[in-house]
């Protein structure tokens, strides 16, 4: 029995061409702007945002929106834009911007794998979120974008990898995120065992991005079993697709917070408070934190560094440490009147991808009256977190670059 499994993808038929490969994959939708997306699908009549955004304005009903994302789907294939492998194949994936670079391997995993912690996550589910995304896959009858996925670091295939990449690849191009994208496609039978024994060897993997996809690929799976009277768990619905990378080549960007308002405060007043807890140091420049448990506060058109006064009781079960919590206990929800961040409306989220300049931006236009710049949750706390079936907080990583949509797409037919 194979832990990560070779499986026939369905792939853009266009190769090495940059303008063809950017115009039909695309990142998440999380990292685009409404005029983005709206800009992309008006230039590009055979992107996948068509497919997996078309009623973006909620111009449309629902059953009309599954309708034109089915149709626009089947096009796709009949056109012959993507088409189906007809061997089985791990794809190595490269993901390279100015500053990072990370490779792994595209594959699917039995969904089983999920309950019995052989694929662990740290983040909590939000049922409806997951159903949403059920009802899309179940509509098209296939998964467009993988699961991302983190694996202990392991040399014997990371030399496999790199010697491959040295080969030229089958896909090469910039893509929305302005990140370049490498895609390798590995049929050759001896190859595939060997992938496949050295990741039995490792046999876990972590969730970095696709919670709610595994999610919905259960529910998926499990609706199409009740259907199938001659069920037998060897279907393809029974198996997920995942992206995954070695634990080093793993980024996560910091997740910071916004306020609204100063909780009656006036500013003074406000620092006075912040100073009975920490340790305040006016900045010039943006802040941005450089190590652990210290913040950065921007207000009044300043910017602050915080750091503890008293360090904090260790806990035993990691999760007082985290420097959100550490945040959160000590400053937003005693001074600031901050609730449970998953519900209260005073809080907003802005994630390191767009810069500790976008704070400032938010707060000088009036958005935000106050905002912090964390230190990015470290990888080993996710892990800590899923080993022990813990949930961090809510936007607890930003976990960047992450792997797109369309490039391999699991169909289960």
């Amino acid at each position: 029995m194979r832990f990560i499994n070779p499986f026939k993808g369905l792939r853009p038929n266009v190769k090495n061409n940059n303008n063809n490969n950017n115009s039909i994959v695309i990142p998440s939708t999380d990292h685009l702007s409404k005029d983005i997306i709206d800009e992309h699908k008006k230039n590009h009549p055979w992107s996948f945002l068509h497919v997996l955004n078309p009623n973006i304005d909620n111009s449309i009903t629902e059953k009309e929106n599954k309708i034109r994302a089915k149709q626009q789907f089947e096009l796709m294939k009949k056109e012959n834009i993507i088409s189906k492998d007809e061997k089985e194949s791990y794809y190595i994936y490269k993901i390279s911007s100015k500053d990072h670079t990370q490779t792994g391997i595209i594959g699917t995993t039995l969904l089983s794998n999920y309950d019995n912690l052989h694929i662990r996550g740290h983040e909590e589910i939000y049922l409806e979120r997951a159903q949403q995304r059920s009802d899309q896959m179940l509509n098209l009858n296939a998964q467009i974008g993988p699961i991302y996925v983190i694996y202990p670091d392991n040399n014997d295939l990371d030399k496999l990898i790199n010697s491959h990449i040295t080969l030229p690849p089958d896909y090469s191009f910039k893509a929305l995120d302005e990140c370049d994208h490498f895609l390798w496609v590995i049929n050759d039978i001896n190859k595939i065992n060997e992938i496949s024994n050295l990741f039995n060897n490792i046999n876990r993997v972590y969730i970095a991005d696709g919670h709610h996809r595994i999610e919905a690929m259960q529910k998926l799976s499990n609706y199409k079993k009740h259907q199938n009277s001659e069920h037998t768990g060897s279907e393809l619905y029974n198996y997920t697709m995942i992206a995954a990378f070695p634990q080093s080549h793993a980024r996560i960007l910091d997740y910071n917070r916004l306020i609204k308002d100063l909780y009656g405060y006036s500013p003074n007043n406000f620092l006075k408070e912040v100073k009975k807890k920490f340790i305040v140091e006016k900045k010039e420049t943006l802040h941005t934190p450089i190590k652990p448990r210290t913040f950065g506060m921007y207000l009044d058109k300043n910017w602050y560094s915080l750091e503890l006064k008293k360090e904090p009781e260790q806990d035993l079960f990691h999760i007082n440490n985290l420097d959100i919590n550490l945040l959160h206990y000590h400053l937003l929800q005693p001074i600031l009147g901050i609730g449970d961040p998953r519900y209260d409306k005073r809080l907003d989220f802005i994630s390191g991808f767009h810069g500790v300049e976008a704070i400032e931006k938010k707060v000088d236009n009036g958005e935000a009256k106050i905002g912090f710049s964390l230190f990015p949750t470290q990888i080993d706390d996710v892990i800590v977190f899923a080993d022990k079936k813990f949930t961090m907080p809510p936007k607890s990583t930003w976990f960047d670059p992450k792997p797109l949509d369309g490039l391999v797409s699991f169909d289960f037919e």
